[in-house]
């Protein structure tokens, strides 16, 4: 994507863990911004109810200015256009959300349409032209068939969140907490993804059981994912400790890639390093060093 960013709103590629909440629900909203998440998602379609969205909306309003103030990116899921979307962005693009989903994404014309009507409402409420994100939403088989002219319908287009729940339903998957169902379209999705330049959103974990949890989040890194739906707050350190590298993590890695740049023809079979081994643990140091400058840019513009 070709927007840049402010050097204070995390950069999407360092967004492990996007924490879903209730439109209506303040204390959900509080308790969000108190947390570790590193985006705050204020979901005004299926976690709000059609009477509830006026006063919502701008009870969000205080939400978007809170996680900003914590240093958390505020983002919201608004309804389809064709539904209430168009008074949802009505309602909230004042309070200029860092991002926007948009649910059941399945063609092109409807991220094009987000664009369109997102570009109107910066330049109403005297925002910055582009600043405003687009998070599809892939729901359906045919979102996964039509990933690629959705993600690159438009520019803010910064990630994409893959579904579970509807599409599985739609795909009549047979899931369980191993989530095998599920990892064939996991891995397709990151493919689509990266090819597109965007951010690859997991789909959350509706399952109550912690150990699955963290063996399908140690798969998900694995296949290349590194962020995370949330719905249950408690699962968050959880993704965070999965999708960034601790400081043993780097230690490790740049351990291999010292033993991999002495290594010559004498050194043993059993002792050689592997350049797959060697390139995953090149990525493990630049993503530490990704969240280590971040770090370094809020803290002086702090």
């Amino acid at each position: 994507m070709t927007q840049a960013f402010s050097l204070l709103r995390r950069p999407p590629a360092l967004r492990r863990s996007w924490q879903f909440v209730p439109g209506m629900d303040q204390a959900a909203h509080q308790a969000a911004v108190e947390g570790m998440a590193d985006v705050v998602v204020a979901d005004l379609e299926e976690f709000t109810r059609p009477e509830d969205r006026p006063v919502a909306r701008q009870r969000l309003h205080d939400l978007f200015a809170a996680c900003k103030a914590a240093g958390k990116v505020a983002a919201v899921r608004i309804n389809k256009l064709e539904e209430d979307g168009h008074d949802d962005l009505a309602g909230i693009m004042a309070a200029a959300p860092h991002a926007i989903l948009l649910p059941h994404s399945e063609h092109a014309a409807q991220i094009a349409a987000l664009d369109a009507a997102i570009t109107e409402w910066e330049a109403k409420c005297g925002l910055t032209a582009g600043q405003t994100e687009i998070i599809p939403t892939l729901e359906s088989a045919l979102a996964l068939v039509n990933c690629t002219p959705v993600l690159k319908a438009s520019s803010r287009v910064s990630a994409c969140l893959l579904a579970a729940e509807d599409l599985s339903a739609d795909l009549w998957l047979e899931r369980s907490a191993t989530g095998t169902a599920l990892y064939a379209i996991r891995q397709r999705f990151v493919i689509e993804c990266r090819a597109a330049g965007v951010v690859a959103i997991d789909c959350p974990f509706n399952f109550k059981n912690e150990d699955a949890f963290k063996a399908d989040l140690a798969w998900a890194r694995s296949v290349g994912l590194q962020a995370k739906c949330v719905v249950n707050a408690r699962q968050t350190p959880v993704v965070h400790e999965y999708f960034s590298p601790s400081a043993a993590d780097v230690a490790a890695a740049e351990a291999l890639l010292a033993k991999a740049a002495s290594q010559d023809a004498s050194t043993p079979d059993n002792q050689w390093v592997d350049g797959p081994v060697a390139a995953t643990a090149r990525r493990v140091v630049m993503r530490a060093a990704l969240f280590a400058g971040y770090e370094q840019d809020v803290r002086g513009g702090a």
